[in-house]
Order: C-alpha cells, then structure tokens, then sequence
C-alpha cells in the first residue's frame, strides 16, 4: 500500500532544486576607490563604462549628465543632448535609444525614483 510519501519526496528535492537554481546575487561593490588598470588604458580597451564614467565626470557635460550627490550614481538631464551631442562625440551616433541598450547591456540599474535621504 502507498501512503504517498514517495511522491511527496519527489516533491520536496523538486522544491529544493529549484531553490537553488534561482538565487540571484545583488552583492553591492563599492568601485569609488578603485583605480583604472592602466594596462587596459595602453592596450587601447576604453569600455562603455570608462568612456560613461569621463562624460558623467567631465564639467562642460554637467547641464546633460551629472553625479548624484552621493556619488553611487548618475542622472541624465536632457536626453536629446545627451544624444546630439555627447553620443555623437563618444559613440559615434545620436540614438539615445541605442545608449539605453549599452547601459542595460553593462548591468547598469535604472532608478525611476528619486529618494530624498536628507
């Protein structure tokens, strides 16, 4: 006679298999201090990322991109001269639509909020 404990075994490993298939890592790395391989520099591979983190940094863009106040991010101010202008001098096109897919391809995580820690 079966009690039905052999399929509630199967059960259980299936939940607990999927479990661990399903962690996502949200760790948080503090890049602030780091510095830049400079054998990357020489080597000419400027990434997406080294090439955001110079415009965002870069005074004469600061009416079109910025830091946050507390440096862990950036916001853009006006789309369509972040697009004639800088994307047309750093990527070589003025599609904001195509820099968006480069910021997600990067990993980067789009805030639609604004939170006031003051």
């Amino acid at each position: 006679m079966d009690d039905g404990n052999e399929d509630r075994d199967r059960d259980k490993k299936r939940k607990k298999g999927w479990r661990k298939s399903s962690r996502i890592d949200h760790t948080y790395y503090d890049f602030s201090t780091r510095e830049l391989n400079s054998a990357d520099e020489q080597k000419g591979r400027v990434t997406f990322p080294m090439k955001l983190h110079g415009i965002v940094s870069n005074p004469a863009y600061r009416h079109i991109i910025c830091w946050m106040p507390h440096g862990r991010s950036w916001k853009i101010l006006d789309k369509e001269l972040l697009a004639s202008v800088v994307c047309k001098k750093y990527f070589n096109h003025d599609n904001f639509d195509s820099f968006n897919r480069s910021v997600n391809g990067w990993g980067f995580k789009v805030r639609k909020e604004e939170i006031s820690l003051a």
